[in-house]
């Protein structure tokens, strides 16, 4: 209760952005991520194709408790993002022992145009934010006092930080650099340390149980997704820093950098000084892998998550001037936030055809209904797609028409454990969008195929999308 009375600015914030998102999940589709993630927890496994399973996990609890809508796949999201806002204002308040600067800095996280996105629709990041802290925190007291607990306490952090993301393993360079640059490497030689290796294993084992049972699957799929495959690409590191530059906020990312500096020059104060190991382990690893395969900006979330805030803070410190930019920053970012928060609720920015906003979340109902009153009969006949980031949306919205979709490709993946049977010899009604014009009749053995129907999706008057389905008679195979 006292906790509550002494931090009221920070619990109003909390509120009013917490009572926003609650207004707006429900009002538009899911994206292609969340969809996918969504059906993970509809089709509830030890572990997935392309990720562990938390997030899964989590869907299954609420859209068991709640539903299966966008509403309720979005609430964890919404819960997490006020978790996090608070862990970062508590972080803050340890490091500059300000309330002020602290609630400027959970402030300036909320302004950050991806965390708002990443706070709304659940991702395996989304996840990592509920652990990071007290991760380090946690370090902090082991640092200080050494206690059995803590150890164990690291080792659950840790397991469930693996049960959310595979990356999450950069945790464990970032401790170890920690602790040689703090000289404590006594903390090592001592049982409670393997105690916790030991508790963070067994939470993350589901992981490895169903990587066991089908060939390591995972671990190859991720080695290649975020490495790459190619040589050194400028071009990849270009897309991959343009991107964060627009995602996380023109007027912060700079911020996010010059927090990073500051801290690492810290060592003077270990909750900072650790925060800039954890975010400079991050950022590293992300930026070397950019220039092998582009990055996306949500990959690096956990370095902007501690260091918008952190430099932030650190900027109002300075002179007027600084103190100015800092300030506008933070309020410029949050209004175009509010904007975008309107438009996602009610949407009005006119945009050209197929330039919406809206073109990754908006219609898919529409599209499986389409797709449901061409399907006669759904022993012979199956709706499909051709490429995997359709597929995610087609199977959530088909499911209440009771139709089989298929994702046909040469790709193995996640779809591919979740498809019954095999498409060969079904008559298939195959969905084609303005973004993926994917040619039926060469790409695909079919007796004959048939255009069935072609419709425009609208949105205030503009073209969000256009969408072809096609039928596939007697489906042979991929070309």
């Amino acid at each position: 209760m006292n906790l509550l009375r002494a931090h009221k600015p920070l619990w109003a914030l909390i509120a009013l952005l917490t009572l926003l998102r609650l207004a707006v999940i429900g009002r538009f589709g899911l994206g292609v991520d969340e969809a996918h993630y969504v059906l993970y927890g509809l089709y509830p496994a030890l572990s997935y194709f392309d990720h562990p399973p938390l997030v899964g996990w989590t869907e299954w609890f609420f859209t068991a408790l709640m539903g299966v809508n966008e509403f309720a796949a979005r609430v964890p999201a919404v819960l997490i993002g006020a978790a996090a806002t608070a862990l970062v204002y508590f972080w803050l308040l340890r490091i500059f022992a300000s309330e002020r600067l602290a609630l400027w800095g959970a402030a300036a996280l909320n302004a950050s145009f991806l965390f708002n996105a990443l706070f709304m629709m659940l991702m395996p990041d989304t996840l990592l934010f509920l652990f990071l802290i007290p991760i380090m925190a946690t370090v902090m007291r082991i640092e200080t006092e050494n206690r059995t607990g803590d150890w164990l306490l690291l080792g659950v952090l840790l397991g469930l930080s693996g049960l959310s993301k595979y990356t999450a393993v950069l945790f464990a360079p970032a401790l170890i650099l920690y602790i040689a640059a703090r000289r404590r490497w006594d903390l090592f030689l001592t049982p409670k340390f393997l105690a916790s290796v030991l508790i963070a294993a067994a939470v993350v084992s589901p992981v490895v149980l169903w990587n066991m049972q089908n060939g390591w699957i995972s671990f190859a799929y991720q080695s290649a997704h975020v490495a790459g495959s190619g040589g050194i690409s400028f071009t990849a590191f270009a897309q991959s820093l343009g991107a964060q530059f627009g995602a996380y906020s023109p007027l912060l990312f700079p911020l996010a950098f010059y927090g990073l500096y500051r801290a690492l020059k810290s060592p003077q104060k270990p909750p900072l000084f650790l925060s800039g190991i954890v975010g400079l382990t991050v950022m590293v690893f992300f930026t070397y892998n950019s220039f092998f395969a582009r990055a996306l900006p949500h990959w690096t979330a956990l370095f902007y998550m501690l260091f918008v805030p952190i430099g932030t803070v650190m900027l109002l410190q300075q002179s007027i001037g600084w103190r100015r930019y800092a300030k506008g920053a933070v309020t410029i970012s949050g209004l175009l936030v509010l904007v975008l928060y309107a438009e996602l609720r009610s949407p009005f920015i006119p945009l050209p055809d197929y330039k919406s906003l809206h073109r990754d979340l908006y219609g898919w109902d529409t599209i499986m209904r389409h797709a449901a009153g061409q399907i006669t009969d759904p022993v012979r006949q199956a709706a499909a797609v051709t490429n995997w980031s359709l597929a995610s949306r087609a199977l959530y919205y088909g499911r209440p028409y009771g139709i089989d979709t298929y994702l046909v490709d040469n790709r193995y993946d996640q779809f591919d454990l979740w498809q019954p049977e095999a498409p060969e010899g079904k008559d298939l009604l195959f969905i084609t969008t303005h973004d993926f014009k994917k040619g039926i009749t060469p790409a695909m053995r079919c007796a004959s195929t048939e255009q069935a129907e072609t419709f425009d999706l609208d949105l205030n008057g503009r073209k969000v999308n256009t969408v072809t389905l096609t039928w596939c008679r007697d489906f042979k195979g991929v070309q």
